[in-house]
């Protein structure tokens, strides 16, 4: 066996992949926290700079734009959240057990995990999206919405739901979106909680 070994110049440029990453981590995290508290509009280079500790003239080096960061910011939320609820489906639950579990997954996601900021930017600052970004967001909803128009008409079907799927679809999505004004982890109500009196008005 031949052992292979790194020339310095290779050398350097494996080290720097890693680093190069997790500096992209580093601004995407920053910047999904920022427009979480300030909007995207009135999230400036300078303050990505300040909160990752770089000169915001070095931000380019990782993205081209402050688009950039923000289409990547709700790329990865879309995937997530989307993969997540794709896997629900597949899984041997009932309807009803899988509608359950969209909705705590949405919470979970929002309120619970780090990726909280990424899916509330998600939520809140969609019109800020460049238009040569916006086809790309529009087939990652399209994906979204599918599976929770596929959960909710089994629910209908299997007579958990009353109504119109479309419109059950639609409330679901402006309830938890309003969650994001008024719920508080840490306040009077358990996330566990709240899902279970999402699926009591819901569900007959």
């Amino acid at each position: 066996m031949t052992d292979f070994v790194l020339s310095p110049s290779s050398k350097s440029k494996d080290l720097a992949a890693p680093a190069t990453e997790s500096t992209r981590a580093r601004i995407l995290d920053a910047t999904a926290s920022l427009i979480r508290q300030k909007g995207f509009k009135a999230t400036t280079v300078r303050d990505i700079g300040t909160a990752v500790g770089l000169y915001s003239g070095s931000l380019f080096h990782y993205f081209k734009s402050k688009d950039e960061i923000l289409m990547e910011i709700m790329r990865a939320a879309f995937i997530s959240i989307c993969t997540r609820h794709e896997q629900a489906l597949a899984l041997p639950l009932t309807p009803l057990e899988k509608l359950r579990r969209f909705i705590w997954q949405e919470v979970d996601l929002v309120f619970m995990t780090e990726e909280g900021d990424y899916h509330a930017v998600l939520y809140f600052d969609w019109r800020d999206v460049s238009p040569k970004n916006m086809p790309e967001l529009i087939q990652l909803r399209k994906r979204y919405f599918s599976s929770w128009t596929e959960v909710v008409q089994q629910c209908h079907d299997a007579g958990h739901l009353k109504g119109d799927p479309a419109i059950s679809v639609r409330i679901i999505e402006a309830t938890l979106r309003g969650m994001m004004s008024w719920y508080r982890p840490d306040g009077r109500y358990d996330p566990h909680q709240v899902t279970d009196e999402i699926i009591l008005i819901l569900a007959r």
